[in-house]
């Protein structure tokens, strides 16, 4: 509460109380040290969405079903004209490496690789004011890995630009349709 007129001192709401040096101080005001700023900035923004669980189901349903779809996939961009057999899948060995050269070669030999340097490729800075944020940099997004059990497949393949990787019991719609957009390159283990 201010003190009011009368006490020569300016009229901005002040500490009660006596005994320390903070009684009698200014406070509150944004003008005061120790008060709160003038408008402070709130996030009034909705983060998270509640969807119906049916309807969740029936979403990656449906983005697992584009994902074995040729055109679909080609469409989103991703380069397969190579690959042995679509959708890929490859044997439980995969779930067993621990080291990316090991990884980079099962990529380079089922002509996957082509569509990692596809990310290489779109390496660029982001358009608008993400700059100064802390997030400069952008790039597209590789295959998904798909797999049943981490035996160091995650530690193999963290490091390649690009690839995700999913445990199969935890599939993430954001991860199989990023953007809303269906048809991403999934590689599955056996």
């Amino acid at each position: 509460e201010s003190w009011g007129t009368g006490r020569a001192v300016a009229r901005i709401p002040r500490v009660g109380g006596g005994g320390t040096h903070r009684s009698g101080q200014g406070a509150f005001g944004n003008m005061c040290r120790g008060g709160r700023m003038f408008n402070p900035t709130e996030t009034w923004r909705k983060w998270h969405r509640k969807v119906n669980i049916k309807q969740r189901r029936y979403a990656i349903v449906s983005a697992i079903a584009a994902s074995g779809i040729p055109s679909l996939v080609l469409a989103k961009g991703h380069k397969i004209e190579e690959t042995p057999e679509f959708p890929l899948v490859l044997s439980d060995k995969l779930e067993e490496m621990k080291k990316t050269k090991d990884a980079v070669r099962v990529l380079k030999k089922t002509n996957v690789w082509k569509d990692i340097e596809r990310v290489y490729a779109s390496k660029r800075f982001r358009a608008g004011k993400g700059k100064l944020r802390n997030r400069r940099r952008v790039m597209k997004r590789g295959p998904v890995i798909i797999y049943n059990k981490d035996n160091g497949i995650t530690r193999a393949f963290r490091n390649i630009p690009g690839v995700t990787l999913l445990n199969v019991e935890r599939l993430n719609l954001l991860k199989i349709a990023p953007g809303g957009h269906l048809g991403r390159f999934c590689i599955w283990t056996e």
